[in-house]
């Protein structure tokens, strides 16, 4: 039940301070680890060396400080308070450590459901601060203060109640000589506000007497008690009391915030500090340590103190990284370059602070920014500072010529020759590649120095020697050729010249061969003659074309006719030379296909001759028709008297062979003397019968028959 009581009394002495240094969570700390990579501005560190404050220092006068929380564990570790009921003190807790508080050591400690912590273990007045008896819970003194409780740390002294929820814990964190003593009041119902909750810490530090204060949450119940809170400690006799602004006996509220009470009594402080590296070489005392290291290293500090009789270290590692990549500079691989070509060089690093070029190895006046425009040959280089790092590249430049090609004027050609363009540079290195295109079309397959062109087009020529390009144009026009003729092959009659001609009259130059022999003649046509087989070529050229024909000029042989007439009016024509076959004709009679010629009266007749090719001949001949007498009357009676075959003296040197019946010749004649058959053999007269003549022509043509012989 609570009780309402009213104390009035005075104080004589009310001491306080307040500062804010860094804020220090251990015994020893060092400066965070570090990093020196190229942008740092020295290659040298000051390693610090944190001591928390309180060591071997007097506790009878504090300081307060304002800092950030320092990292515990959570909340819901550690022993649970015998505390059940509301406004009670705790049995005591014996401490890990040897706490001083106002100059007094302490080894125990209770713990009250309202947010304090008492040293005194038996008091019952002015208020009663007794293991496991009542804690008071109403006040409304101002710290410091004797009617408030002695000996005591108040963090945040005011009303709350367990029963509503909430735990009061406690634990130990950390080692031995830094421990921490941790009393956590986690989310404790306020009285008669219950759904207002408190959480809050008190933190007592081992070897330098330091006491912490850390209100996570603490709301206000104005309701009761008029909401008072205090945060202080104060001493044995309630006559000093150290109390953070703001934050003694009244309504207020906070939240995340942290009071440290620095013991501060004059003198004392007595510890020393050794850097070591990894090795336990000792590099240097006192609280810095000034380190230059090429590459990531840590360092040890010790700190060493008594307390006592009794001597403590502790000793903690700071690590200096080296990191001193960076990105290279690269200006990539040699660089081959036409004449005339501007290269630009880009050595543009992050966080590049200086660069400087060079070429051939001396520097480039002026020449000090990330880009660098090459237009000569040489050696270039660049340095690179990028802070305390620096980095470099070399690229080799040379120039070449342009490859000097020349395709020529234009051209104007023949259809169906072929031109040969030449695109071969007169400055030839070897390694030239080309390209040629028509009429702005790549030639597939054409990339070697020369192209055989046979269409009309424009050419182009790309030549490239490893860096350089060049090209050429010429434009090639083909013309069609002069259409020469000389015609068929010729057959020309014997009588006749074969004249050759060309169809093409304006042409620039004419060239004759005859049987291979060029004949001495620039005229447009030849005359030849005589018998015999010509092959004429022409080659002649009009423009820029030459062309040739040729033809074959046969000059026929003279038709010779050999007419024969024979007895019984016929008449064998046959005939040579010209072109067989022949035909014949007689006078002005129709031609036939064959020279026997029958029943043809006596006279003369002119036989015409007709070749193949046309060609003509003719002659004249005499045709007889020969009579044979049927019979003769050998009587000298002056008529019939002897026997011959009249107008055979026109069939000169024929034989004439008469028979008698049984064969024997009995007369032979020549048609060319004029003889006569008197009907006797060996001049004895022959007898009345049939004789049998064979008539025997120079051409071997025979004739035969028969007559009588009467008496």
């Amino acid at each position: 039940m609570k009780r309402l009581s009213l104390f009035i009394f005075f104080y004589f002495f009310v001491h306080q301070s307040f500062a804010q240094t860094r804020q220090q969570c251990n015994l020893l700390e060092t400066s965070n680890d570090t990093l020196i990579t190229c942008l740092s501005d020295s290659p040298c560190v000051t390693l610090h060396a944190y001591v928390m404050e309180g060591i071997n220092v007097g506790t009878n006068t504090y300081r307060i400080e304002n800092q950030t929380t320092c990292p515990l564990p959570q909340s819901n570790i550690g022993t649970i308070t015998n505390i059940t009921e509301d406004d009670r003190w705790s049995s005591i807790i014996n401490l890990p450590f040897t706490f001083y508080f106002f100059g007094q050591p302490y080894t125990r400690l209770i713990i009250g459901a309202n947010g304090v912590l008492s040293f005194d273990l038996n008091r019952s007045s002015p208020q009663t601060q007794r293991p496991n008896d009542f804690c008071q819970w109403s006040f409304d003194e101002q710290a410091p203060n004797t009617n408030l409780f002695r000996n005591t740390i108040f963090g945040a002294f005011h009303d709350v109640d367990v029963r509503y929820g909430g735990t009061i814990r406690y634990y130990v964190a950390g080692r031995a000589p830094q421990r921490m003593f941790v009393v956590d009041y986690d989310h404790v119902a306020h009285f008669q506000c219950h759904d207002l909750h408190t959480s809050q810490r008190v933190i007592l530090y081992e070897s330098t007497n330091v006491i912490d204060v850390q209100i996570i949450d603490k709301p206000t119940c104005t309701s009761w008690n008029n909401g008072n809170a205090l945060i202080a400690i104060q001493n044995e006799a309630g006559t000093v009391a150290y109390v953070p602004p703001g934050r003694n006996t009244g309504p207020w509220s906070a939240r995340n915030e942290l009071w440290r009470f620095i013991p501060n009594d004059p003198g004392g402080g007595q510890f020393t500090l050794t850097w070591y590296d990894m090795n336990n070489n000792v590099l240097g005392t006192g609280d810095t340590l000034r380190v230059c290291p090429a590459t990531t290293t840590s360092y040890r500090v010790e700190l060493a103190f008594d307390v006592g009789n009794q001597h403590y270290t502790t000793s903690d590692t700071v690590t200096v990284n080296v990191d001193y990549s960076h990105d290279e500079v690269d200006l990539g691989p040699d660089r081959e370059l036409c004449i005339h070509d501007t290269l630009t060089l880009d050595a543009t690093v992050a966080n590049a602070t200086a660069y400087q070029w060079q070429r051939n190895g001396s520097d480039i006046p002026g020449a000090n920014q990330a880009v660098y425009h090459v237009t000569e040959p040489g050696t270039y280089a660049v340095q690179v500072e990028i802070g305390l790092c620096h980095t470099s590249d070399t690229i080799n430049v040379t120039y070449s010529d342009y490859p000097i090609i020349d395709l020529g004027p234009d051209i104007e050609a023949c259809a169906g020759d072929t031109v040969t363009l030449d695109a071969t540079p007169s400055n030839q290195h070897g390694n030239e590649t080309y390209e040629w295109s028509k009429d702005g079309t790549v030639i597939s397959g054409a990339n070697g120095p020369t192209l055989d062109v046979t269409e009309t087009g424009t050419y182009v020529a790309t030549v490239t020697n490893n860096v350089c390009t060049n090209y050429d144009t010429i434009y090639v026009h083909f013309q069609d050729p002069p259409p020469l003729d000389l015609g068929p092959d010729q057959i020309v009659c014997s009588y006749d010249d074969a004249v050759v001609a060309s169809n093409i009259t304006d042409g620039d130059a004419y060239i004759w061969e005859v049987n291979g022999t060029t004949v001495n003649t620039t005229d447009t046509e030849i005359t030849l003659s005589g018998t015999g087989e010509y092959d004429v070529v022409l080659t002649m050229t009009k423009g820029v074309c030459t062309v040739t024909d040729s033809v074959h000029v046969k000059i026929l042989s003279p038709i010779v006719i050999d007419a024969q007439p024979e007895i019984y009016g016929i008449l064998n024509v046959t005939a040579s030379g010209g072109l067989p076959d022949y035909q014949y004709a007689l006078n002005d009679g129709n031609y036939q296909s064959t020279g026997h010629f029958e029943e043809l009266p006596d006279g003369d007749y002119t036989v015409h001759v007709r070749d193949a090719n046309n060609c003509e001949a003719d002659t004249l001949v005499h045709v007889i028709n020969l009579i044979i007498p049927p019979y003769f009357t050998p009587n000298n009676d002056g008529t019939h008297d002897t026997w011959r075959i009249i107008n055979s003296e026109y069939t000169p040197d024929a034989d004439l062979y008469i028979y008698d019946r049984f064969g024997r010749l009995v007369k032979h004649m020549n048609t060319a003397i004029d003889q006569v058959w008197d009907g006797t053999y060996n001049g004895l007269p022959l007898g009345s019968t049939d004789y049998w003549f064979v008539l025997v022509l120079p051409s071997g043509r025979v004739y035969k028959g028969h007559f009588a012989l009467i008496r």
